[in-house]
């Protein structure tokens, strides 16, 4: 009876000594009021039992995952601006199955099975989008509308015992939030405004339908995937694995919450060195300069802005971004705040959906098995950028990079590749290394891997573990 109120006062205790300054004193000392829901906290203690290593590439537990996760939860599968026009679709595949997500004529979304109802033979291919009048089989030419209905059958005479009106393409159940096309395989599931919780209330002031993307870029990258999320739902690993930031960057300081069992957020704060180099001299200047690199990256590369010495760090960036913003966007951000414009506000949507609020740092992360592969994942990142009628630019398309390739190969991502380069490494080495080792499971943080902590209880809720 006693170890709860232990276990309590041992996070109480880790609370207290978390490195300073703390997130919400880095934002408090800002000119410019964040929103009400960016100095809110929300953090419990979440557990301190090691992990199993072994769901980390055993095929038993990857089968488990399909079954009671895959085919259980409300998932990310394509942006509005995918199919922005009747007759256009998109395909998204999770393992086994194929999704077909299509505008119809009345501009409504629909998702089927992508499968024909002959023989099974995908529509259409996967990973694919475009635009198609009618679902046409490719092998025996067997055709829909695009509201499902079956319009023609070749040869039509030695099929009496099919019936048109029965043999309408099966539906996916499907949902809209802020741009993103979700969908979810249980027909008897919750519905998705319930999945997301607190999020579209978090996100009212950052209208995500009003984005459109920049760019889509995927990859399939050496590790299962739940180890490919962990590296972006804690700042602990930014000394060792991108040290170049730590100027400029909180990492230990970092604020981690979560709410209910598919939500939970980490902020850093940006302009501000790393409490990790409290013992080194770093003066303004010296932030100022190493963030000269990081608004390049940001813009792909221009030219580095005139240093005015008298601007503190935060505010050097945090003007430069509203500078980059409105150039490219065309949309005024000199209204946001500091924090919505520069810090790192990046939220968790269980299993495998990340975005990014505010505006400074407008990504999308999704992560994905690999087929039946456990060794290996799928990670997307994508950018979004809200426009205005005269800017908005035309969906890009997904680039896909070669498992050699370095994300710098991916130009429109600017210097952000260069990260993700360094990300791939450790997802290498770390998978490599769970196979490797004699201990049972890893070892997480109290608080700065309890976001992780919590995707492993809210796997368990749904495993039944």
């Amino acid at each position: 009876m006693q170890k709860p109120k232990k276990n309590n006062e041992m996070f109480s205790k880790v609370l207290k000594n978390r490195p300073k300054p703390y997130f919400q004193e880095i934002i408090s000392k800002d000119h410019l009021t964040p929103p009400s829901v960016l100095r809110e906290e929300s953090c419990s203690y979440v557990g301190s039992d090691d992990v199993d290593r072994e769901r980390y590439f055993s095929k038993k537990f990857h089968n488990l995952e399909l079954e009671n996760i895959w085919n259980k939860v409300w998932q990310f599968a394509c942006r509005e601006e995918d199919i922005p026009l009747p007759g256009d679709y998109y395909v998204y595949d999770i393992v086994d199955q194929s999704i077909l997500i299509v505008r119809t004529e009345d501009g409504t979304i629909k998702a089927y099975y992508n499968s024909c109802l002959h023989r099974g033979t995908q529509l259409k291919p996967s990973n694919t989008c475009g635009f198609s009048k009618i679902l046409k089989c490719p092998f025996h030419g067997w055709s829909w509308s695009l509201d499902g209905k079956l319009k023609n059958i070749p040869s039509d005479w030695d099929f009496p015992h099919v019936s048109h009106q029965e043999f309408k393409l099966p539906e996916v159940k499907s949902d809209i939030w802020g741009g993103f096309i979700f969908i979810n395989l249980d027909k008897n599931s919750n519905s998705l405004k319930d999945f997301l919780s607190v999020l579209p209330e978090h996100f009212k002031d950052w209208d995500m339908g009003k984005r459109s993307k920049a760019a889509h870029v995927a990859k399939i990258v050496p590790c299962n995937w739940k180890f490919a999320i962990e590296a972006f739902l804690e700042g602990y690993h930014v000394s060792e694995t991108h040290p170049q930031a730590l100027p400029y960057t909180g990492d230990t300081n970092c604020q981690y919450d979560h709410w209910g069992p598919h939500i939970s957020r980490m902020m850093s704060g940006l302009g501000t060195p790393s409490p990790t180099l409290k013992n080194k001299k770093i003066d303004d200047a010296d932030v100022i300069e190493s963030m000269q690199d990081l608004v390049s990256y940001l813009d792909g590369g221009s030219d580095k802005k005139n240093i005015h010495r008298n601007e503190k760090p935060r505010d050097f960036l945090s003007n430069s971004m509203r500078e980059i913003l409105t150039s490219s966007t065309g949309v005024d951000h000199e209204k946001f705040s500091t924090s919505e414009i520069i810090d790192a506000i990046q939220y968790f949507v269980f299993p495998n959906f990340i975005p990014w609020a505010g505006y400074g740092v407008p990504i999308v992360y999704r992560f994905r098995p690999n087929g039946h592969n456990p060794d290996t994942s799928i990670f997307e990142v994508i950018l979004l950028y809200e426009n205005n009628d005269e800017k908005k630019e035309t969906d890009p398309g997904i680039n896909w990079l070669e498992e050699g390739d370095s994300w710098t190969k991916a130009e429109e991502l600017g210097g952000l590749g260069a990260l993700f380069d360094q990300d791939e490494a450790a997802f290498r080495s770390g998978q490599l290394g769970l196979k490797a080792s004699n201990k049972k499971g890893s070892t997480f943080s109290l608080y700065q891997e309890s976001r992780i902590r919590h995707f492993h209880k809210t796997i368990d809720m749904y495993m039944s573990l």
